[in-house]
């Protein structure tokens, strides 16, 4: 059984409902900042509690635009 964003309601650490999405980019290669070519970014959601820094879930950048174009279509 898989888990989807839409399942989590609260934080499963501390039972908060304070949740909310986060970015952050991570480097994909092992060169340092600032010579770095846009294939080897990446962009990451995180759904977290904002009450006790709990991560619940990550999501990559193109998983994040695959749940949307399919909640888009009609």
């Amino acid at each position: 059984m898989s888990i989807t964003a839409t399942d989590i309601k609260k934080c499963k650490k501390c039972e908060s409902t304070d949740i909310g999405w986060q970015t952050f980019y991570t480097s994909t290669g092992g060169v340092p900042d600032g010579r770095l070519r846009l294939s080897e970014v990446q962009c990451q959601f995180v759904l977290g509690c904002n009450y006790c820094s709990e991560t619940l879930l990550v999501l990559t950048g193109d998983r994040v635009a695959e749940i949307l174009t399919n909640t888009l279509r009609y």
